[in-house]
């Protein structure tokens, strides 16, 4: 049966496919059944340690993710209290964010203290009861008394003769660590020369990666901003949503960049080789059917899509154009001859430059990353049905004329025959290539920082920078995780702990520390405190009544009821902004702030103490997988090798590979002489370079008896190429520049040296039994 029958058959089951996939996606966009991830960090792989561990460190991202922070600057008090009353009644009015509560309740908080103050003491209290130096705390007492700062209260010396609690008192507010900040309104507050300032903090309800309640958010952050200007007040945002808000923004306006930008330089390239806009209808064709087939098939194997692989996905249309352009070209040499004929001796070339662009992408799917994998599954999924595509449709369409561009462009093909005639010249271009570019490779430096994964704005940046310097919240993404197998357990392990971090703060190991234990003492701590106070002698209590002139009787009872007084648990501090440290009942976290020596940090991590900073572990997994990805690269071009030289002969093998493989060394060169830090993207870049860039030593190397028609040809590709990932390089999010830019000078390398450099075989003729047109 002739291939043309069986093109017709194919033609009609595949555009059923289409239709039945375009139905199904169509219902399930109208029930919104379609999910589009956002969350940049859903690209990363999955840690696997210990279940608490991940546990307490997904309740740590959960506890700052759902959290917006605003600072109000103001220039008296009656503009701030306004302003404070506005955005809590907008902001509960919104039904966008949870109640607006104030951080502390400090009076409330204080009477509770109060009323649970039996078993509070400083350590200095302690100390003196444990050597049983009464006359110093007694002596302590007095000079409580006369201090001006605390007054003293008949009723207090009634239920605390010895003042044991202002003292203690004083010691919790130096944990604030910073005197200029008060609590007003239960809102923390600071006043200084640069004016009045507060901050409230916002819970939400939603997810700060759910569009629409970005959408929703933003919206009612602009229509604040302009109520507190008119107050003549000035707000700071930072938060989780803010940033994940303009990922969003970014990745839209790229994918809209990108599609726009190549669709218009494709445009451009078209009319410039083929003086039609037609083959811009074709691609467009050809795109579509492949990014509806990848899109259906990457939605039903991952159960949603992220934005980011629609980003990458944009850029599908710089790709699955080249085989086009190399079949156009050659038709237009043959316009008198039926499109399939034409296509049928250039399928071989055609199909085996589809699998090593697929290559690449497979290569990407073994990687651990979920971004890559999905991205991986899309670009395949929509390279092969777009390429499906294009070799149905273009074949049947008339040839166009390309002979102005080919003339136009001629000088490609004279530059390459120019250097093919000489072979010394080749060799000596070649190894001058290779010295320069491996020698400049050891310059060449790596950032593997974890954050370059979000888009980063200036001014967000600001924002969160003077929020945390306004407020000291310097809180650092370090932590411990604290166990137990009872609550009591539990305190002991956290407050041995406390004791060696108070010993490397005063070393300058690291500036501070956040936990409840310095707040709430264990419950066996406090009764033995308890049990340290009934202990004093009653003539010690008489002789201290009598020196302050106080009723010793009351004194006496004071001691005597002791046993009967509360003691202050965890769950009394439900309402203070650290109750959160509190995960369960035998699991607690100890927030770090400016670490200085982790190496000290470590040594005191033990089977119910560990040390845990997400932000370096997941840097240091990035460095893994990128000197990973290195050798999986060299991997992948050893493997390609081999399949060529089974395909084409152990010959051809340094003709095909050599010219990308120079491409890639001189895409990591120029990043080194420019100061470029590489990372993980930019190696898996290369795997696209591979696979695009062999592409063009294939065609080079079977179009010996058109050396013309195909350097204008692969020129229109690699100028498509550049449209596609070459715009990436324009992203605002660090990862995806680094890729586009590797993919760019990669792809231009590629194309330069393959034109230069690839010898053609005269034993693989692409058409030679066609005449080509003057």
């Amino acid at each position: 049966m002739r291939f043309s029958n069986w093109q017709n058959k194919f033609t009609a089951i595949w555009l059923v496919v289409l239709c039945v996939i375009a139905v199904v996606l169509a219902a399930a966009w109208l029930n919104n059944g379609i999910k589009i991830q956002t969350n940049i960090f859903a690209l990363l792989p999955e840690t696997h340690q210990d279940a608490n561990l991940e546990r307490a460190q997904n309740y740590v991202s959960n506890q700052l993710n759902d959290k917006v922070f605003v600072v109000l600057d103001a220039q008296n008090d009656q503009q701030l209290d306004q302003a404070t009353k506005i955005l809590k009644t907008q902001a509960n009015q919104s039904q966008l964010f949870q109640p607006v509560r104030p951080q502390l309740d400090y009076d409330k908080f204080a009477k509770l203290l109060y009323q649970h103050k039996a078993g509070l003491l400083t350590q200095s209290d302690r100390e003196l009861l444990q050597h049983q130096d009464y006359a110093t705390l007694a002596d302590q007492g007095l000079l409580q008394l006369m201090s001006p700062g605390m007054p003293v209260t008949a009723e207090m010396l009634q239920s605390d003769p010895l003042l044991l609690f202002p003292r203690y008192a004083m010691g919790l507010s130096a944990l604030q660590n910073n005197s200029d900040i008060s609590l007003e309104q239960g809102f923390a507050t600071k006043r200084d020369e640069q004016g009045v300032s507060r901050l409230v903090v916002l819970q939400l309800k939603n997810s700060p990666y759910s569009i629409a309640y970005q959408e929703q958010t933003d919206a009612f952050i602009q229509q604040m901003n302009q109520q507190l200007r008119q107050l003549q007040v000035k707000p700071h945002w930072t938060g989780t949503l803010l940033f994940a808000q303009f990922g969003t923004n970014s990745a839209k306006e790229e994918i809209s960049t990108i599609g726009v930008g190549s669709t218009l330089g494709i445009l451009l390239l078209l009319w410039f080789g083929f003086r039609s806009i037609r083959p811009m209808l074709t691609e467009m064709i050809a795109v579509g059917t492949g990014s509806l087939v990848a899109f259906a098939v990457t939605y039903s194997i991952f159960g949603e899509i992220h934005l980011m692989t629609l980003v990458f996905g944009a850029s599908l249309i710089g790709v699955c154009v080249d085989f086009s352009f190399y079949f156009m070209a050659m038709q237009s040499q043959h316009r008198n001859i039926d499109g399939f004929a034409v296509l049928k001796p250039l399928l071989p070339s055609l199909f085996v430059g589809l699998m090593t662009t697929l290559l690449a992408y497979v290569v990407l799917s073994f990687t651990p990353f979920p971004g890559f994998k999905q991205i991986a599954v899309f670009s395949m999924v929509g390279l092969s049905a777009a390429w499906i595509t294009s070799i149905l449709l273009l074949p049947r369409l008339p040839a166009l004329n390309a002979e102005p561009a080919i003339r136009m462009l001629s000088f490609i093909g004279h530059a390459r025959n120019y250097i093919q005639a000489r072979n010394r010249l080749r060799y000596v271009l070649m190894a001058l290539i290779v010295a320069v570019t491996g020698s400049s490779l050891l310059f060449l430096k790596s950032n593997d920082d974890i954050r370059n994964l979000q888009s980063m704005d200036q001014r967000l940046k600001q924002e969160d920078q003077y929020v945390r310097e306004r407020f000291m919240q310097q809180q650092g993404s370090d932590y411990f995780v604290v166990q137990g197998k009872t609550p009591a357990e539990l305190e002991r392990n956290e407050q041995h702990l406390l004791d060696q971090l108070s010993v490397l703060q005063q070393a300058g190991k690291l500036d501070a520390v956040q936990a409840l234990g310095q707040w709430v003492p264990a419950l066996a701590q406090q009764k033995q405190n308890v049990a340290m106070l009934q202990a004093i002698p009653e003539q010690a209590l008489r002789d201290y009544a009598q020196a302050l002139q106080l009723n010793e009787s009351d004194v006496l009872n004071w001691q005597a009821n002791l046993k009967h007084q509360p003691l202050l648990s965890d769950t009394v501090l439900q309402d203070h902004p650290l109750h959160f440290l509190q995960m369960s009942s035998t699991q607690r976290l100890v927030m770090l702030q400016n670490v200085h020596d982790v190496a000290a940090l470590q040594k005191l991590s033990n089977h119910n103490v560990q040390l845990l900073r997400p932000v370096d572990e997941l840097s240091e997994l990035f460095q893994q997988h990128r000197i990973q990805a290195q050798w999986l690269l060299l991997s992948a071009l050893a493997i390609l090798a081999i399949g060529l030289g089974l395909l084409y002969g152990k010959k051809s093998i340094l003709p095909l590979v050599l010219p990308v493989t120079m491409a890639l060394m001189t895409a990591f060169a120029i990043q080194a002489w420019l100061g470029v830090e590489i990372n993980l993207f930019s190696i898996m870049g290369t795997f696209l370079i591979i696979g695009i860039g062999v592409d063009y030593a294939i065609f080079y190397r079977h179009g010996h008896d058109h050396p013309q028609v195909v350097g204008m040809a692969l020129f229109l590709c690699m100028m498509s190429t550049l449209f596609g990932f070459g715009l990436l390089s324009f992203s605002h999010t660090y990862a995806i520049h680094s890729f586009g830019l590797t993919v760019l000078l990669g792809v231009i390398f590629s194309f330069i040296y393959a034109t230069l450099f690839t010898s053609s075989d005269a034993e693989h003729v692409v058409v030679q039994q066609y005449q080509p047109k003057s």
